[in-house]
């Protein structure tokens, strides 16, 4: 299933140093619901997204399609749904990067910089796309 964060992604892939499109990709992302894999059910309010330790840097994996998560996890797992824009938040407060969904056409890991900028992004009003 190609989804719109695919085709955002496919578009920033096809010309690299096009700033139009790269903005277009991590808008996109931001305003996309995410499903984060957890350690295990939601307790409340509180969260433990499963971190996986990488040469890179820890990373918290997402996917935009509940199917995408199963799929990666090898069946059901638990998860949260968050916007992008609330997880880019969540993953700059704890320095953590994001691996975005593994195995699908718009893969891609996200350094824990990266998500300290889009949380800062994020925080303006969003833009018409």
């Amino acid at each position: 299933m190609d989804t719109p964060l695919d085709r955002a992604h496919a578009a920033m892939e096809a010309a690299p140093e096009d700033e139009a499109r790269r903005r277009a990709f991590y808008d996109r992302l931001a305003l996309s619901e995410l499903h984060v894999l957890l350690d295990e059910e939601p307790a409340g309010d509180s969260l433990s997204p499963r971190v996986f330790p990488l040469a890179e840097g820890p990373v918290v994996l997402a996917f935009d399609l509940e199917e995408r998560l199963a799929a990666f996890a090898g069946g059901p797992a638990p998860y949260a749904a968050l916007s992008g824009r609330a997880l880019a938040r969540m993953l700059a407060q704890e320095g953590l990067g994001l691996g975005l969904n593994l195995d699908s056409p718009s893969a891609i890991l996200l350094p824990a910089g990266t998500m300290t900028w889009l949380a800062a992004q994020a925080a303006e009003p969003p833009r018409a796309m």
